[in-house]
């Protein structure tokens, strides 16, 4: 049975998105079985998709609580582990490397199993499974990496078996895939080069599996003469969701600091307006000291202030500018705030919302609050309207208020 990290304090929002994973996996496994009986190449999928599942959840899991130990410049909830680059059967096998690339690129390998916490996986061909990483979400050695927010960015494309329909359009780039390599093809030598990614994972029609920053391609494929050249089945971790689990982390660590901060002032702190000075800029170089988004006096929509909550927060909110991606207001504050800011038409002391990932079409960092949000009840949010509504089923906005 796989061991999962265990979540610290301020995940709760986290653990309930892997609950959820675990849910449709349970789900998706007992629609396969149902179908898979007497088909052993149904049986060899189900077996290969539930491992390449439960390999997704735990990267996700290990990258959302990923932050509050290490070094403190390089504290960044949402990086993604290295892949296992050592030679593979020794000593080392399973844990990631300890730097992706040289060069600070995208890098491949295979799965760090060992440093998720979790047993070794493998498909039904008895092949351990591989594992690319964007650059973006790249576990950092030094420190050079930009900053995980809101408004971090996949970079890996993956099209479908046909070559040509790109899985992940504008917008949906991935931070992460897996492969599951399958058995050997043509042109394969797994004994003479174990450690060869292209002797695992397959290329076709311009698309290659086994180039750490792809384009990647959806397996099963066969030739005009209906011979395998690609066998890799893959899953793919999009920027999208993995940070729709920090959002939740994030907005957590958020709501502590701001009933702590109303516990020693008596009120909330007045949010940081949205054009402030730091409020627009991105973070490039994660480190321990970073500009903050500051708040105003007579603010009373805008952003989360990251100076007035830094003393209340983990080192890792603030340095990885999570006030600024927030959207914040708060009623009267002794500064002729509105007294009628409401969710739904219920009265709040303060809105908060976390606007995941930039979708098509938005533009990060802005001043216009349509490139954060969706919901048009909320996208004059900046401009005086204390009205809020709950993000509705086509957005990707968490809201929280109290």
């Amino acid at each position: 049975m796989n061991r999962l990290i265990a979540y610290p304090g301020g995940s709760k929002g986290a653990a309930l998105l892997v609950m959820l994973l675990a849910m449709v996996l349970a789900f998706s496994a007992v629609l396969i079985a149902s179908l898979a009986q007497g088909n052993p190449q149904i049986e060899r999928q189900q077996k290969t998709l539930k491992a390449l599942a439960q390999a997704k959840q735990a990267l996700i899991a290990w990258s959302v609580v990923q932050g509050d130990t290490g070094t403190a410049s390089l504290r960044r909830p949402g990086t993604l582990p290295c892949p296992d680059k050592n030679f593979f059967g020794n000593a080392n096998s399973g844990n990631a490397s300890g730097s992706c690339s040289s060069g600070g690129e995208t890098s491949i390998g295979r799965l760090p199993w060992k440093s998720l916490g979790m047993e070794q996986l493998y498909d039904a061909h008895g092949e351990t499974l591989w594992y690319a990483v964007s650059d973006h979400f790249r576990n950092p050695t030094q420190n050079t990496k930009a900053a995980v927010n809101s408004d971090a960015e996949g970079s890996l494309l993956l099209y479908a078996a046909n070559g040509s329909t790109l899985l992940t359009p504008n917008g949906e780039e991935l931070a992460a895939i897996v492969f599951a390599p399958g058995p050997p093809l043509s042109g394969q030598d797994r004994v003479a080069l174990p450690d060869a990614a292209s002797s695992y994972l397959d290329a076709f029609n311009g698309k290659n599996n086994a180039k750490a920053a792809g384009p990647f391609i959806m397996g099963p494929v066969s030739d005009s003469s209906g011979n395998p050249v690609v066998n890799d089945l893959v899953i793919g971790i999009s920027a999208r969701e993995l940070i729709a689990a920090l959002e939740k982390r994030a907005l957590n660590e958020a709501q502590n600091a701001l009933k702590s901060y109303f516990a020693e002032n008596g009120s909330y702190p007045n949010p940081a307006p949205a054009n402030g000075d730091n409020c627009t800029s991105p973070i490039n170089k994660v480190q321990s000291t970073t500009p903050e988004c500051a708040s105003a006096s007579g603010t009373c929509y805008g952003r989360l202030p990251e100076d007035l909550l830094a003393p209340y927060v983990a080192s890792w909110f603030p340095q990885n500018g999570w006030g600024r991606v927030m959207i914040y207001a708060i009623n009267d504050n002794g500064v002729a705030c509105p007294t009628s800011l409401n969710v739904d038409g219920k009265p709040k002391s303060y809105v908060l919302i976390a606007p995941g990932t930039a979708r098509n079409g938005q533009n990060r960092q802005s001043l216009l609050l349509s490139d954060y949000l969706e919901d048009s009840g909320n996208t004059d949010g900046w401009s005086g309207n204390p009205d809020f509504v709950t993000p509705g089923a086509g957005s990707n906005d968490q809201l929280r208020a109290e």
